[in-house]
């Protein structure tokens, strides 16, 4: 169904990263698989694959229990990600913040080759858009991208991204293919 990138694979067709989930891999936090054979036709189709998940990649087991977004007491919206802890939703005594910090940063390090990226929406990992900040009450403060999703933005802010909510349309869809063929060529010619 889908492949690993290996460094060195040649193709004429762009290399984009996308939340394994997506493809129907059994990785979410609940054991469920999400299986839109529609987006998997699509990306089969077009692309060449590095399938990624970030809580799976730092050791989490499936299932695992679901986390959150939360900031310190005292933090204010519009906070900076890096004052935003990975908590557990059920448990906050669960903190991922660090091995996810640090499986960001080095993963985002070796994506220099990719072409474009289908991200997970609602994620607290992977959502390109309003993903909720608790506060030590269990209440929302404020809204900002996923962790991993936003520290790929950070490190390639001209990365073709797209969640699968954004596939749904076929006009997001087309022009999300085209930007990523552009962004292809692009790398190619440097």
């Amino acid at each position: 169904m889908h492949s690993d990138y290996s460094p060195g694979t040649t193709s004429h067709r762009p290399t984009i990263a996308i939340s394994r989930c997506l493809l129907g891999d059994r990785v979410r936090y609940d054991g469920k698989i999400k299986n839109d054979p529609q987006l998997i036709d699509f990306v089969k189709q077009h692309f060449e694959i590095i399938c990624i998940c970030p809580e799976v990649e730092i050791g989490l087991s499936v299932p695992r229990p679901a986390v959150q977004l939360s900031a310190e007491p005292g933090a204010v919206p519009g906070t900076e990600l890096a004052n935003i802890k990975i908590t557990g939703r059920d448990d906050p005594t669960l903190d991922i913040s660090t091995p996810m910090y640090e499986y960001c940063n080095r993963r985002a390090a070796q994506l220099d080759s990719i072409h474009g990226y289908i991200f997970k929406s609602k994620s607290p990992s992977c959502g390109i858009r309003n993903i909720p900040v608790f506060n030590n009450r269990n209440e929302i403060i404020t809204t900002t991208k996923g962790v991993f999703a936003k520290t790929i933005m950070r490190e390639y802010p001209q990365l073709p991204i797209i969640d699968e909510l954004g596939l749904l349309s076929g006009e997001q869809r087309e022009a999300f293919l085209l930007r990523v063929k552009q962004y292809h060529t692009c790398l190619k010619n440097t």
